[in-house]
């Protein structure tokens, strides 16, 4: 049996997540905790609650979604995908770290939005004697199934559109 003896003064190879500073990536773990903390144990509950109130008096549908410390944990980790939606790009700019977080953060409202529409054609009981405008979750971790969905999809349009310019300047050296 061979051994292999690593040599831990020989220099890394470099990542997408080292083209950003660790103050800042520190930062970034920092925000997503306090976000964290204080959604599962200060705020969370009280937005949550004045959001299904809201949602009722524009649409007169009651959406009966849970919420737990998964979509918590999912939701507070945007900065963290922000940061690695960045890291994509070919240089490091902190106004671009910053617009690439609030762009996961508006995909995650987004496709959240489309879960709770797609609700009120999923959502009902079937027991008649539940009213129709009470909507409950189809499925356990419903939410935290749509966050995922808002987190995953720049990073899909990012390879969508990667390949569309690279089929692009193929077609043009041609």
């Amino acid at each position: 049996m061979k051994h292999v003896v690593h040599n831990v003064n020989q220099p890394q190879k470099p990542t997408e997540l080292n083209k950003i500073p660790n103050k800042i990536k520190y930062l970034i773990y920092g925000l997503c905790g306090l976000i964290f903390i204080a959604l599962n144990f200060a705020i969370g509950a009280k937005f949550h609650i004045g959001l299904i109130e809201t949602l009722q008096k524009l649409t007169d549908y009651h959406f009966g979604i849970s919420t737990n410390t998964l979509d918590y944990l999912t939701l507070a980790s945007f900065p963290f995908f922000g940061m690695l939606y960045n890291s994509t790009r070919t240089e490091f700019k902190e106004s671009k770290l910053i617009k690439d977080i609030f762009t996961v953060l508006i995909f995650i409202i987004i496709t959240f939005g489309i879960g709770l529409y797609l609700l009120i054609y999923f959502g009902r009981s079937p027991n008649p004697l539940i009213p129709e405008y009470l909507l409950i979750e189809p499925f356990d971790l419903y939410s935290t199934l749509f966050i995922g969905i808002g987190i995953g999809l720049p990073f899909l349009l990012i390879k969508r559109t990667k390949k569309m310019d690279e089929i692009n300047e193929i077609g043009i050296e041609k």
